[in-house]
């Protein structure tokens, strides 16, 4: 497969095509165009730019995925991913990652208050190694 194939391809692979590619490199449709096409001049640095920004877009796709870690420990099926995703997306956190934090960031702080007025009584310490554990073994 030769190098413009191949970029296509990965391109492919992850949704995105050409006009993608040239907003996230700051380039014209033309340029990148120009670039892809099977005698184009391809230096090895737009080479390089290229493939690190493929793989950033793929890892953020990776990151957003129901089966992948983190999220597979913290949510037990896909539809409470997408529950919280939606979420997410209704008060356009930065991230998935970023609401999830900030979630069980106020929820620990709203309980650790309510603790410390003593009006949360049904609140047990758990020793730490507990709260890692996995609640299936």
């Amino acid at each position: 497969m030769t190098e413009h194939q191949e970029i296509r391809r990965r391109l492919a692979a992850i949704g995105k095509d050409r006009k993608w590619l040239a907003k996230q490199l700051n380039m014209s449709e033309h340029t990148i165009r120009q670039y892809l096409q099977p005698k184009g001049k391809r230096t090895k640095e737009f080479m390089e730019e290229i493939d690190r920004t493929v793989t950033l877009e793929t890892a953020r796709q990776r990151e957003s995925q129901p089966d992948a870690p983190p999220w597979n420990q913290i949510f037990r099926t896909a539809e409470e991913f997408d529950r919280a995703d939606r979420a997410s997306r209704v008060i356009k956190a930065e991230s998935l990652t970023d609401f999830c934090r900030n979630a069980i960031l106020a929820k620990a702080d709203e309980l650790l208050a309510k603790k410390s007025r003593s009006s949360y009584r049904n609140l047990h310490e758990l020793p730490s190694a507990k709260v890692a554990e996995d609640p299936k073994e």
